[in-house]
């Protein structure tokens, strides 16, 4: 199994092979090792965490439709790999900071983009040297070196180990508390020139250029950045007793998973293609006639979705049909949902695409009786008045 390619993998339907495939990316791509290195995760729950990974990306490649994508349009092994390790994989990663470290992930970027287009900083010539001992330009923005525009771009740069010793002299920045954002749902914490500064101090107390990622850690130990981490809710305090016992407590999670939300997801589309051939149904039993096909719309959603629970007498008076008219369209009706042979489960959901259906039929007949009257109205010819007699006193 794990020898198969994508391509054979998707062709025979292969779920576990795919799976393998796509864990052996995640756990050697570089974004997931930055992403779980700060959790402190390793040993079997370094694996889980793969796991949980796989899965999530498993579905969101699943529910974008991208394997069926990769079959039509001829993907090779090579392109496949390729996008999931680019773009798919970096792309989860990415979703997940901005989730778990949101502030974290918020100011990182406003760094980010301060480096790049404030004229106080300037790039410096990248040098990775790769292992024929040749230097390479290095294109990851996080691997770029910075440092202060008024620095020549031949200064000498050094090593990281230090840097966080260097910056203890750096004051540490208090939270601005404006409220921003859409809604005002976040803070300012630093404003954008409180920032630039901040940079500066920190670029003048290194005295040298650095990557953009170090520059990142170093800012943020400067910032009071409110972010949560997981922590174990079997933990126990560091006020309690190193003897006492912590209870166990497991939580559901009422929450539905990204399976069930899938499945949900699918099981909504397949109700809505079922009512779709419901009415296809209904259209062919009486012949299309458009005529019948109506009396047949109207007399199934009046009495089984109407939610004022109608009489069928009620029914044929609103209708201007006899009873035994609407008798007749009612075991129409009855007869194409017997027919269906579905379970109670998928029975519930059909109901709801079919009511959804029926009600737009419905309100749609009623607007086109309503242009029809007008229409009849306009098309007859204004009365005509006669005149009164006059009356003359005598």
């Amino acid at each position: 199994m794990t020898g198969k390619g994508w391509t054979e993998g998707l062709l025979t339907n292969d779920g576990g092979a795919l799976w393998t495939k796509l864990f052996r990316v995640i756990s050697r791509h570089s974004s997931v090792r930055v992403l779980c290195t700060p959790l402190g995760i390793s040993g079997e729950a370094l694996i889980d965490f793969y796991n949980d990974l796989t899965q999530d990306l498993f579905l969101k490649l699943h529910s974008k439709n991208r394997w069926q994508t990769y079959i039509d349009l001829g993907y090779t092994n090579e392109d496949i790999e390729r996008e999931i390790y680019r773009i798919e994989v970096p792309n989860l990663v990415s979703h997940l900071q901005r989730e778990w470290h949101p502030e974290s992930y918020r100011m990182a970027r406003r760094i980010s983009d301060l480096l790049q287009n404030c004229g106080d900083f300037q790039v410096y010539p990248p040098a990775t040297v790769a292992r024929d001992g040749a230097k390479r330009a290095c294109n990851k923005m996080a691997l770029r070196l910075y440092g202060l525009g008024s620095w020549p771009l031949d200064k000498e740069v050094k090593p990281n180990a230090n840097l966080s010793e260097s910056i203890k002299a750096v004051p540490f920045r208090r939270r601005d508390t404006r409220r921003t954002g859409r809604g005002s749902g976040s803070q300012v914490i630093i404003s954008t020139e409180e920032l630039k500064r901040l940079i500066r101090d920190i670029f003048e107390a290194i005295d040298t250029p650095t990557e953009v990622r170090t520059m990142r850690s170093l800012v943020l130990s400067k910032l009071a950045v409110e972010d949560w981490r997981p922590v174990s809710i079997d933990a126990g305090s560091d006020s309690h007793d190193a003897d006492a016992t912590v209870p166990a407590v497991e939580l559901a999670d009422s929450r539905p998973s990204p399976l069930d939300v899938l499945l949900k997801k699918e099981e909504v589309q397949l109700a809505d293609k079922m009512a779709e051939q419901m009415m296809e149904k209904m259209k062919n039993t009486v012949r299309g006639k458009p005529g019948r096909f109506r009396k047949l719309v109207e007399v199934a959603w009046h009495c089984y979705f109407d939610p004022s629970l109608p009489s069928q007498t009620s029914i044929a008076s609103k209708m201007r049909i006899s009873d035994s008219l609407v008798s007749h369209y009612r075991r129409i009706f009855d007869s194409l949902v017997v027919d269906l042979a579905t379970s109670i489960e998928e029975m519930t959901v059909f109901n709801s695409a079919l009511d959804r259906r029926l009600c737009a039929m419905v309100s749609e007949f009623g607007v086109a009786s309503d242009r029809g009257m007008e229409r009849s109205r306009a098309a007859m010819p204004p009365p005509t008045h006669t005149a009164a007699p006059l009356m003359y006193e005598q």
